[in-house]
């Protein structure tokens, strides 16, 4: 799967012409003879491609100079020390491009890597663009691209859900003593729903968790609320759903957010599980 990103060509930001200008103050672009302005395409300073849990997952990211040369120019690009994304997740095709004689662009190819662990939200590769041969940098021009990971399986497959599972994530865990780190995960009872056999924590005495799952996009849409989350002495917890809860049906993970709701309300917990 390959995604290309960026491929319309915008290295020329509102304000660029103006400039560009020459000392009469007017705008020149010539894309012969004018100045060579570089820059990643796309006017944006971040960008996000999809990380495939199952598989390698291809995307382009294009680097633009506004003029065009009779022979290769030289692209020198670095990955920024700030930059949060862990290496084992993805490879770049080449840190040294060139933009071919007769070209505008190249394109760079990152590709992330699939496995157990999965990135985390906030986490990007920062790109530096550090020089392009025979071309300069403006004020607008784009050289710094966050690149995030958007985690998507290419389909959701309920039905793949069931199985053994171990839990990875329990945030109260140590505080309710829990021991039992594993969990059955049937279908049903209705459509589009799953049972987590045990629920929570198993030492506290917790009911099944029934999650609701959206058969579009994974999220998990809505839990059993009659359902007891844990007994403690000073009342029994519901379970009530916090946002963000998913499911990766292509690689059997798990994920959801809730809160106690009774008499410790207020209290968000995870509570994620991956297929043994």
């Amino acid at each position: 799967m390959k995604t290309h990103l960026y491929k319309i060509f915008v290295l020329l930001f509102t304000g660029v012409l103006i400039l560009s200008c020459e000392e009469n103050e007017r705008p020149i672009f010539d894309v012969e003879n004018g100045r060579a302005i570089a820059g990643f395409n796309g006017g944006r300073e971040d960008t996000r491609v999809t990380f495939n849990p199952a598989e390698n997952t291809e995307s382009s990211i294009t680097i633009g100079v506004s003029t065009l040369s009779t022979s290769d120019r030289s692209v020198q690009i670095s990955v920024d020390e700030e930059s949060t994304l862990d290496p084992s997740f993805y490879s770049i095709s080449t840190l040294n491009p060139s933009i071919p004689a007769g070209s505008f662009t190249v394109d760079i190819v990152i590709t992330t890597i699939p496995g157990v662990d999965l990135p985390a939200a906030a986490d990007a590769v920062i790109l530096n663009l550090d020089s392009v041969e025979g071309a300069e940098f403006l004020e607008n021009s784009i050289t710094t691209l966050n690149v995030g990971l958007d985690v998507q399986c290419p389909s959701v497959d309920i039905s793949a859900l069931a199985g053994n599972y171990d839990v990875v994530s329990s945030t109260f865990a140590a505080f309710f003593g829990e021991t039992d780190f594993t969990r059955e995960v049937v279908l049903g009872p209705g459509d589009n729903q799953i049972t987590i056999v045990d629920g929570t924590y198993i030492n506290e005495g917790a009911d099944d968790l029934i999650l609701t799952i959206d058969p579009s996009d994974g999220s998990v849409i809505g839990v059993n609320e009659d359902g007891i989350d844990s007994q403690v002495s000073f009342g029994p917890n519901f379970y009530r759903l916090l946002p963000g809860g998913r499911v990766l049906t292509c690689v059997g993970i798990i994920e959801v957010t809730l809160d106690f709701s009774g008499s410790i309300a207020g209290n968000p917990h995870v509570f994620n599980l991956v297929r043994q």
